[in-house]
């Protein structure tokens, strides 16, 4: 257990500074990372191996961890719960301390009750899983209740009332139509209605009868919780349908290879709930803005113009570097979580992390934003402060331009 002392030790760390140190000389710690390397999420998987090279490299670059360098070892899951299952068996089997999970959130669900009560340390990447608070199973980034809540506001305060939605049948839409309805019951969102809500399968060749009942609604906006390669069956209904409001999607679709290939058909208003270090114009001043600048350095210095799957492995595996720096590599699993746990102040390339309320993902609306798709620039734009009030509405302060 860790205790008295220490924690006051940690209560306020952060990652260390990114000025070179000596190069680290002992043998490679080694983390796991399940991975969906094949399979229908094989798109995934693809964007972790790129931030993987990234993190090892800045880690690597400040001394590594105590003098070893950073190895990330990837296990591939298939995209299949069954083989993400098996991996993880092997990995208890081995007696290993912390692995990160790659999900999708299919695969951390199937995983995660293997280790929830007895560890290992589990960080999954999916932010759609919804861990017990003081379990070894950590999520990555703000939930989607947090999400939701943001793109509703950005709407409200833009002067959106009437709002269509369209949403997968599958784990992630459902989970993101349920937080949706929750958030919709706030006393803040009594003025918003939904118009039209309607419901799309994965495998579906056609979403233009659900398009046509939505823009019969005459929404003001539109919500659609699709993700990966059916989004573009929805945004190819949404131009056909000649609906033009503006689209908010999930920040899983925040990938250059999607915006390229959808370019075509993408809506005239293309807005996206998001993470703070998604938009690279104008970092903000202080601790968190000179993470994302160390952040964008080193994907710079592997060739990668980063995106949000890049951005989705790096908060949670430099957590997971600070603890054991601070611990030592042969940390239990227990003295992770611990440690983990009870971090406050943690600056990451998102925002400031505090894990002691016992959400197990440790940020929240706060690293959340509304960005908008810019056809010319060929990037993403920040559309609104932090929690997703617009930028230029009411004077907001601390709106940068």
């Amino acid at each position: 257990m860790i205790r008295g002392a220490i924690f006051a030790a940690i209560v306020f760390a952060t990652v260390t500074s990114v000025a070179q140190s000596a190069p680290p000389t002992g043998a490679p710690y080694e983390l796991n990372a399940i991975i969906p390397g094949s399979g229908s999420a094989a798109f995934l998987g693809k964007s972790y191996l790129d931030a993987f090279r990234a993190l090892e490299n800045r880690v690597n670059a400040a001394g590594g961890i105590n003098g070893q360098p950073l190895k990330i070892v990837t296990l591939d899951s298939l995209t299949t719960p069954q083989t993400g299952v098996q991996l993880v068996n092997g990995l208890v089997a081995k007696g290993v301390s912390v692995f990160i999970d790659g999900g999708p959130v299919s695969v951390c669900n199937a995983s995660a009750p293997l280790v929830a009560q007895s560890g290992p340390v589990d960080y999954c990447l999916s932010p759609l899983i919804h861990p017990s608070a003081g379990s070894f199973v950590f999520s990555a980034g703000p939930d989607s209740f947090s999400f939701a809540k943001t793109g509703l506001r950005y709407y409200r305060e833009s002067g959106v009332k009437r709002i269509g939605v369209i949403a997968t049948t599958d784990a992630s839409g459902q989970d993101y139509e349920t937080q949706t309805d929750a958030a919709m019951r706030l006393p803040e969102f009594k003025d918003l209605q939904i118009v039209a809500n309607e419901k799309f399968a994965p495998g579906d060749v056609s979403a233009a009868a659900q398009l046509t009942r939505i823009k019969a609604a005459d929404p003001q906006g539109l919500i659609v919780y699709v993700t990966g390669t059916p989004l573009a069956t929805v945004l190819r209904a949404i131009q056909d349908s000649g609906l033009d409001v503006p689209v908010q999607i999930l920040s899983s679709n925040a990938v250059y290879a999607q915006m390229s290939g959808y370019k075509s058909f993408l809506p005239r208003q293309l807005l996206f709930t998001t993470v703070l270090a998604l938009t690279t114009n104008d970092p903000p001043p202080g601790p968190i803005g000179d993470e994302q600048r160390a952040y964008f350095a080193a994907f710079k210095g592997i060739g990668v113009r980063p995106d949000y799957l890049d951005n989705v492995a790096w908060d949670p595996i430099m957590i997971v570097v600070d603890a054991l720096r601070h611990l030592g590599t042969h940390a239990t699993a227990e003295q992770i979580r611990q440690y983990i746990e009870h971090l406050h102040g943690w600056v990451g390339v998102n925002g400031s992390y505090d894990f002691v309320g016992g959400d197990q993902r440790g940020i929240g609306e706060s690293a959340t934003e509304v960005a908008r798709w810019d056809v010319e620039k060929d990037t993403w734009i920040r559309a609104s402060l932090p929690g997703g009030q617009p930028l230029g509405v009411r004077g907001a302060q601390g709106e940068r331009k």
